[in-house]
């Protein structure tokens, strides 16, 4: 069940134009909570699509931990680097869950190209689920 005490999202990366590199979103605290809801919105531009990766850190900003995604095939698990890909113009709720740490950031980049003219803008909160 969702904590009924959520407060509004907040900004964790203001409207900018995206970049060929991953550009880091502010980091912020995580305090009691397990999970993040993310509400990305995107203006598509030039480039192919967004990538959105979450990281999480336990040291006080020190050093991050991308996020994992895991799949099962004849019994083994394969562990990968988590990112979202978004391909068109929108706004975007994403829950991500379970999240155990201190802190957390949300990077972006566009993809497949050397110029981007797309933008967006990025707010989060910390819920208990």
């Amino acid at each position: 069940m969702f904590n009924t005490e959520i407060s509004r999202p907040f900004i964790v990366r203001s409207l900018s134009q995206v970049s060929t590199s991953y550009v880091a979103g502010t980091a912020f605290s995580m305090d009691a909570h397990n999970a993040i809801g993310l509400e990305i919105i995107y203006a598509k531009g030039t480039e192919t699509s967004l990538e959105v990766k979450l990281e999480v850190s336990n040291d006080g900003g020190m050093t991050y931990a991308q996020q994992a995604a895991e799949s099962t095939s004849g019994g083994t698990i394969t562990c990968s680097l988590a990112e979202r890909t978004i391909t068109s113009t929108g706004t975007y709720s994403v829950l991500v869950q379970p999240v155990r740490a201190r802190l957390a950031r949300v990077s972006t980049k566009a993809t497949y190209g050397t110029v981007s003219t797309g933008s967006c803008t990025i707010k989060a909160y910390p819920l208990w689920v």
